[in-house]
């Protein structure tokens, strides 16, 4: 099973504004290709009402709805395990595959970034499982997604094998935190190693390693996954608190910039405690211009290609505690479309949650998760109907994996397929807002969240498990 987290550090956050405001009385501060010709023709944007969340099973089929799944990387070491995926798909009417093939900073086809995955050591080099799962996709009619972890690079005691792996490479890439240091493991309030964001170097890397799949397979899409800060207690190594100074210090009287630097040598982190707000809008646009990158460099190259990410979703958690304003994302054009991950077993929650991401997508598609790998087929067609209901443009399940044994059982495939995809499926319908290349990174406070929002408790997708049984940590 995965590990839900409490993800929000509302309590750290808090403890912040108060060592904020102190210092702010002190100091007297104050104050941020294969894809079907049909599929390309028929994007177009919709429009769906949001009636009250209802536990009817009697729902529509939205037009064009994404039928999707996630598949985890475990599910794509050999060619049979990849087309016996697609087979079942294609069996459930499902239209839409996304595919793990970045797993952590590791890749499951041919990069000219990043080292062979080491769960393919038994395969041959020739095997390529995102060009196999393209071809076999693409052949039963279903759309290919490449799912890419953005940060979550590694989680296991011992380094990767392959000294050229972003993490033996470039260890001081990795987050810190408040004390300066570093995690293999995960811990409380982090998976793992993540990269950091807030270095230029950084983002330049994980630009080229998208960039290269983009350039190189006929995706139809690329697909975000942790594509944020791992909580708010990272990163805080010198690199990020000397960039946040260079970025705020323009904005500030000489005298609150003399005076911040003056508390330097009291304490590494005055910035932060004196100009906690800015210090989050700062991270959060860390995060957006790593997207937005990546994003304006695909569309320019392969305009039809869709763009979507996996987010909280609960947004006050995502752009407070994560640093993932995917609001902004959606209504600036960055994004194609958004999957939350509403993994919860109450339809409730789950059902405020796409409502919310419905009500702030700015017109794009809300492809809205559900967490059947800790449900049964009845409860998680009982989510999706209220999905349906609530305008979601379609469904992604977690996982694959999970509701089929790892490919040994199509039973829940099947229930979900009578009750829910009992026609054929249709073309996906997205549709492609093009002013996002003229998009300039913008603050996020705009989209910062309301009172009503709902607050999230999970996990990002790729942590998750088959639901008969539990796995380590370093098994996900």
């Amino acid at each position: 099973m995965p590990y839900p987290r409490k993800a929000a550090c509302s309590a750290a956050i808090a403890l912040v504004n108060l060592c904020a405001s102190t210092a702010a009385v002190q100091a007297t501060v104050r104050h941020r290709s294969h894809r079907a010709t049909a599929s390309h023709s028929a994007r177009k944007k919709t429009s769906a009402a949001s009636p009250p969340i209802a536990h009817s099973l009697a729902s529509y089929a939205p037009e064009g709805e994404v039928r999707a799944m996630w598949i985890v990387r475990d599910s794509l070491t050999s060619p049979a395990k990849i087309r016996n995926a697609v087979a079942l798909a294609k069996r459930s009417h499902f239209n839409t595959l996304f595919v793990q093939v970045r797993g952590r900073g590791d890749a499951f086809y041919h990069s000219n970034y990043e080292p062979r995955a080491e769960e393919l050591a038994n395969q041959p080099e020739s095997f390529d499982p995102l060009q196999t799962a393209i071809d076999e996709g693409h052949k039963a009619g279903l759309e290919v997604h490449a799912w890419m972890n953005t940060f979550f690079v590694w989680h296991r005691p011992r380094h990767p094998y392959d000294s050229m792996h972003v993490v033996n490479q470039h260890p001081e890439w990795l987050v810190q935190d408040r004390n300066g240091n570093t995690t293999m493991t995960e811990k409380k309030d982090i998976e793992g190693a993540f990269l950091d964001p807030a270095i230029p170097a950084v983002r330049e890397y994980t630009r080229n390693v998208f960039l290269d799949v983009v350039n190189h397979y006929d995706v139809d899409g690329i697909h975000f996954d942790y594509c944020r800060f791992p909580s708010c207690d990272y990163s805080f190594s010198r690199a990020d608190l000397a960039e946040f100074r260079d970025w705020l210090r323009p904005t500030l009287s000489p005298a609150d910039a003399d005076y911040a630097d003056s508390r330097i040598d009291h304490n590494r982190l005055a910035w932060y405690y004196l100009y906690p707000e800015q210090w989050r809008e700062w991270r959060r646009q860390q995060v957006m211009a790593t997207v937005k990158g990546i994003a304006d460099e695909a569309h320019r190259v392969k305009p039809n290609i869709i763009v979507s990410a996996a987010v909280f979703p609960g947004y006050r958690t995502a752009y407070e505690d994560k640093g993932q304003a995917w609001h902004t994302w959606l209504q600036t054009g960055i994004l194609d479309a958004a999957c939350p991950m509403s993994y919860n077993v109450a339809t409730e929650l789950v059902g405020k949650q796409i409502r919310d991401a419905v009500a702030n997508s700015g017109g794009k598609p809300i492809i809205a998760g559900v967490g059947a790998w800790q449900m049964s087929a009845q409860s998680a067609i009982a989510k999706a109907t209220v999905y349906r209901q609530l305008g979601a443009a379609g469904i992604n399940f977690f996982s694959y994996d999970g509701m089929t044994h790892d490919g040994r059982n199509g039973a829940y495939l099947d229930r979900v397929a009578t009750s829910l995809f009992s026609s054929p499926a249709p073309v996906p319908i997205w549709h492609h807002a093009a002013a996002s290349l003229e998009t300039p990174i913008a603050a996020t406070a705009a989209t910062a969240p309301t009172a009503g929002t709902t607050a999230g408790t999970l996990s990002d997708t790729s942590t998750a498990a088959a639901p008969t049984e539990v796995r380590a940590a370093s098994e996900n």
